[in-house]
């Protein structure tokens, strides 16, 4: 018996692990009569499964990084859409995302976002410009990858540059890096995630955005291992912690600009097949301590819709 739970480790622990698991138990069973082949019966029930799920989502919370990969040869499409305020400013991007697995645990992508943004103060009325923001070209390599009977650990290491080429009524004209490092563990039922990013912005035109520490974690829940058939949903609660920096103008700091912020994030993850995924989330600051004199921070509103071929 032993030996069987050894055989069937790796299939519990992939992303399919909810198709898996029926595997799993189908082989652990000990009540069933002798003279049934459930040899025969368990390798038609594999090829069966693994010909129908192909290469599933892996499952991630929406507003930090994860330790995931598409697999070798996969095409994800992701197509975001988010929406935050602050005081009388708001700022909406709609990005699509292309990312393409080189190998198993090697993913490089690229996203193209339109960004919408409105100003307003008592001085100035409202005024509103859009165009294509810089797009970002990124690489994730997963280079640290357990299995374990019913659960994986993992960790990546992400790196992203964001080209000035977009507008430049809305783009900054100088190129943007950041790196990452992520760390997840995903079973058929828990779910727990950690992450720190660096975000570095060059000075643009003698102005410069400040630089960006991020630091989150989260924990996820399967609330029901449901049928193959049935739709998948996990719940995930995110902590985000963002750390900005002073803007820069002409070498001197600006004074009303930077601060920490310390935010939760309630979410939800919807898969009605093992191709096409659905998650949405909000973002409430529960925490800002800014510097000078600033608008605090409201809602960060985030939809996305990932497909795989």
């Amino acid at each position: 018996m032993k030996n069987k739970a050894t055989a069937y480790t790796r299939l519990l622990s992939t992303p399919d692990s909810v198709v898996w698991y029926w595997v799993y138990t189908l082989c652990m069973r000990r009540q069933e009569p002798k003279h049934i082949a459930w040899k025969p019966l368990l390798l038609l029930a594999l090829f069966f499964l693994v010909s129908w799920s192909g290469a599933s989502f892996a499952h991630s919370p929406i507003f930090m990084l994860a330790p995931e990969a598409p697999g070798k040869e996969a095409f994800d499409l992701h197509t975001g859409i988010s929406h935050t305020r602050q005081g009388d400013d708001r700022y909406s991007e709609l990005e699509q995302e292309f990312t393409y697995g080189i190998t198993r645990d090697l993913a490089l992508g690229f996203a193209i976002p339109l960004a919408r943004e409105e100003r307003a103060s008592k001085e100035v009325k409202q005024t509103a410009k859009m165009g294509i923001e810089n797009p970002e070209i990124f690489t994730q390599w997963r280079f640290w990858d357990r299995d374990v009977l019913g659960a994986k650990y993992s960790s990546a290491l992400r790196l992203t540059g964001a080209a000035p080429l977009g507008d430049k009524s809305i783009a900054s004209e100088k190129p943007s890096f950041m790196a990452g490092l992520s760390y997840g563990m995903e079973s058929l039922k828990w779910y727990y995630f950690v992450d720190a990013r660096y975000l570095h912005n060059l000075e643009d035109d003698g102005s410069k955005r400040g630089d960006r520490f991020f630091a989150d974690a989260a924990v996820g829940l399967r609330p029901h291992l449901g049928k193959l058939e049935e739709t998948d949903t996990v719940f995930f609660l995110e902590f985000n912690f963002m750390n900005e920096q002073r803007s820069k103008t002409g070498g001197a700091g600006n004074p009303d600009s930077g601060g920490s912020y310390l935010s939760v994030s309630p979410e939800v993850l919807i898969s009605p097949t093992n191709r096409l995924l659905i998650r949405g989330g909000v973002q409430i600051p529960i925490y800002q301590a800014m510097n000078g004199t600033q608008a605090p921070k409201d809602f960060t509103f985030k939809l996305v819709i990932e497909t795989r071929y």
